[in-house]
């Protein structure tokens, strides 16, 4: 009897014992599942937030609120925001570009890089954007504007259209070069004519010179005899002598203008008679005049 009932006393107090533990233990599991919970929630609101899609991530952290325990969580309040701010200045953007005013659509498109580095929707859409210029640019010939222009979209663009754009860059250059030749013809011919143009003034004054050095020495020594008694027309002779002797000394100056004259003009002449051919493939690429891409084109 004394055994049953010391049995059962003991069974009794485990009894006792082990209720707290289990409470405990309840309270423990029911945590953990609600931390679970939140970091699920806010794991799906950073993933969407960093992709640029502020509404679906916004209700993501309103989910974190409503999880027990964390209704006043700072931080899904402060990601909320910054969500409503998101989808505020997309839906400006939008707008702005649909309106035409590509520049105000820029300048938000900032903002929203500002509050968020890692969007990838708003990189696309500095991406798409920065390629219709380049395209509108090219087919109105304006290839350095163009050239500008595609090279900004790289700095945003996907690994997949990066692709794109360095074939449409590369059209772009080869449609620069001729213009640079242009350009050097342009500097030839300045060269040519400037070096031609001061070797005949040279050549002019010294000829003038000489003219002027022969009339005095005819009027104060009549006779050549090498003598010329009167002071006044001494100093007359020796000027005029001195200003044809100055002129004379620059003969390798002329000489030089000449010789780069000739240079230039040489160099005029090749560059004229031979001109760049294009190089003509059956496939071709060009930026797309409709909206943005690459069409492609084949020569037959």
């Amino acid at each position: 009897m004394h055994k049953l009932l010391h049995l059962f006393i003991l069974i009794l107090f485990l009894s006792f014992a082990m209720v707290p533990s289990a409470k405990v233990l309840g309270r423990t599991s029911s945590a953990v599942m609600v931390d679970e919970e939140y970091d699920r929630y806010k794991k799906r609101g950073d993933d969407l937030f960093k992709e640029g899609k502020y509404l679906e991530a916004r209700r993501q952290y309103q989910n974190c609120l409503e999880v027990p325990g964390f209704e006043n969580d700072p931080y899904a309040k402060e990601q909320i925001q910054e969500c409503t701010t998101g989808i505020a200045l997309r839906q400006q953007a939008d707008d702005a570009m649909r309106q035409g005013k590509g520049l105000d659509a820029v300048k938000l498109l900032d903002q929203l890089l500002n509050l968020n580095p890692d969007d990838l929707i708003t990189k696309g859409q500095f991406a798409d954007y920065y390629e219709r210029e380049g395209n509108k640019f090219f087919n109105q010939k304006r290839y350095l504007e163009s050239l500008n222009n595609y090279e900004q979209a790289l700095k945003y663009a996907t690994l997949a259209k990066r692709e794109s754009l360095q074939i449409q860059i590369r059209i772009v250059k080869e449609r620069l070069k001729p213009a640079k030749l242009i350009g050097i013809k342009v500097v030839t011919g300045l060269v040519a004519v400037g070096a031609g143009a001061y070797a005949a003034l040279l050549r002019s004054d010294y000829r003038s010179k000489m003219s002027t050095l022969n009339q005095v020495s005819q009027t104060v020594d009549p006779t050549g005899s090498g003598v010329i008694a009167n002071p006044d027309s001494y100093r007359q002779y020796d000027a005029a002598y001195n200003a044809a002797q100055a002129a004379q000394e620059k003969n390798g100056l002329f000489k030089a203008c000449v010789g780069v004259a000739a240079v230039a003009t040489v160099a005029e002449l090749y560059l004229l008679l031979h001109k760049p051919k294009s190089r003509v493939s059956g496939l071709q690429w060009k930026p797309s005049s409709q909206s943005w891409g690459l069409a492609i084109g084949y020569t037959f």
